[in-house]
């Protein structure tokens, strides 16, 4: 931009001095600060706004580039896949129309192996007739559930039935039981 040196600033200040004057100065260093300042920024915005723009088309080739780089991906998975497919379709044609002739000789030694085998198993095994498989009844949860209940209940009900001073022998066995094991531990 515009190049001064100290010299010729103080010369400059001088001139301003004399033809303003001391009063009004500083009011016209204010109005040349806010100037500058204004010029500045708008120096500024015009840079990011180029910056941007730039920014904005270099993400745009990069885009097409990666675009452009997917198509042929797909294009050369493509023919890949249809000369795969090509050559699939061919050997199984080749190996579709070979007679059992021209098979190889491990394989028809392995099926005559086979043959014989099943031909063999079929009359040394003697015919032995098993029993029929038991059915069951399926069982639900619910089911499971409503069976615990109606025991609870029941044993609930035969509990509160019997006076207080009658015992069970289930009762019985488990307080001697108890009786044991406290003799035991002492």
């Amino acid at each position: 931009m515009l190049d001064f040196g100290a010299g010729e600033l103080v010369v400059i200040g001088v001139v301003a001095l004399v033809a303003i004057g001391p009063k009004e100065l500083p009011g016209v260093l204010r109005t040349i600060g806010r100037s500058v300042g204004k010029m500045r920024r708008m120096a500024g915005d015009f840079q990011n706004q180029f910056s941007d723009a730039m920014r904005e088309m270099e993400l745009e080739e990069a885009r097409k580039k990666v675009e452009a780089m997917g198509k042929e991906m797909s294009d050369s998975v493509a023919d890949a896949t249809k000369d795969s497919a090509v050559h699939i379709d061919s050997y199984l044609a080749e190996h579709a129309q070979a007679t059992p002739s021209s098979a190889t000789p491990a394989a028809s030694e392995s099926q005559q192996a086979t043959e014989s085998t099943s031909q063999m198993s079929a009359t040394s095994l003697p015919s032995v007739e098993l029993p029929a498989a038991p059915s069951f009844t399926p069982v639900t949860s619910d089911a499971v559930q409503a069976n615990l209940f109606a025991h609870v209940e029941d044993t609930a009900a035969k509990t509160e039935a019997q006076p207080e001073g009658h015992k069970t022998a289930t009762t019985e066995t488990a307080s001697a039981d108890q009786a044991t094991h406290s003799k035991s531990a002492s």
